[in-house]
């Protein structure tokens, strides 16, 4: 057992207040709910932090409680900017918050930038607007290779396995390193990094104190054409782990 014998500076002074802070995660759809329909939500969050804070917690971590259609678990955000009405309401959040620092506790929200939803606004959009569009150049999509383009761009591994591209009736492929319903955003495009710096400031607007960034190693990405292939076989989960179980 470790015990803390120093107290943290965890002022908004310190911009290193979360590397001495004890930091507890919550998944919001399984932690605590509030109202009784059986589904965790933030009014069951705001209810138990006088538990965390008698546990010595000083900062909670909360994953993502946006508008997803749970492909993964909430990291496929329809919208970065309001709550899954599931769990809540954008009142509901504020309430949390308050709450969060009347007992002294910082609230770090998980940011999923590398990626939306496919049913994010901004995709639907590029759906429709085809090759070429203004709209298609905020994600990574592709002319595929083959005589017809019926083969994906590149070699490229989705974390899930299976090939990182994905065709649309058009023929034109996206790019996604995780599911198909997470098409990955193209942060060399300025609108993309406005619209982040647009949710980072509403956010902290209603007090948050920090952000989680997911994925943030896979932001900056080699587009240049030709796409380099990366030569990596695809493996199954039974090559990849052989002597394990896998459920």
């Amino acid at each position: 057992m470790t015990v803390r014998t120093t107290t943290p500076d965890l002022s908004s002074s310190n911009p290193d207040w979360w590397r001495q802070a004890v930091i507890y995660q919550v998944y919001p759809r399984s932690f605590a709910d509030g109202d009784g329909d059986g589904l965790g939500d933030l009014k069951g969050v705001a209810q138990r932090l006088t538990h965390l804070a008698a546990l010595g917690v000083d900062a909670l971590w909360l994953s993502p409680f946006y508008p997803s259609e749970l492909a993964d678990g909430g990291y496929d955000v329809a919208d970065y900017r309001d709550v899954d009405p599931r769990l809540g309401t954008l009142d509901d959040f504020d309430a949390m918050v308050t709450e969060a620092h009347r007992l002294g506790l910082k609230v770090i929200v998980d940011l999923v930038p590398n990626h939306t939803s496919h049913q994010h606004v901004w995709f639907q959009e590029a759906l429709r607007a085809g090759p070429g569009s203004a709209a298609r150049e905020r994600y990574v999509f592709r002319d595929g290779r083959g005589p017809h383009g019926e083969l994906p761009p590149s070699d490229w591994q989705s974390v899930f396995g299976g090939s990182a591209w994905r065709r649309v009736p058009d023929g034109q492929w996206y790019l996604h390193l995780f599911t198909p319903q997470q098409p990955d955003l193209n942060w060399a495009h300025e609108e993309v990094r406005a619209d982040f710096r647009t949710t980072l400031r509403f956010w902290s607007d209603r007090g948050v104190d920090g952000f989680r960034v997911d994925v943030a190693h896979a932001l900056a990405k080699d587009l240049s054409e030709p796409l380099r292939d990366l030569g990596t076989p695809e493996l199954s989960r039974e090559d990849a782990l052989p002597d394990r179980s896998l459920i």
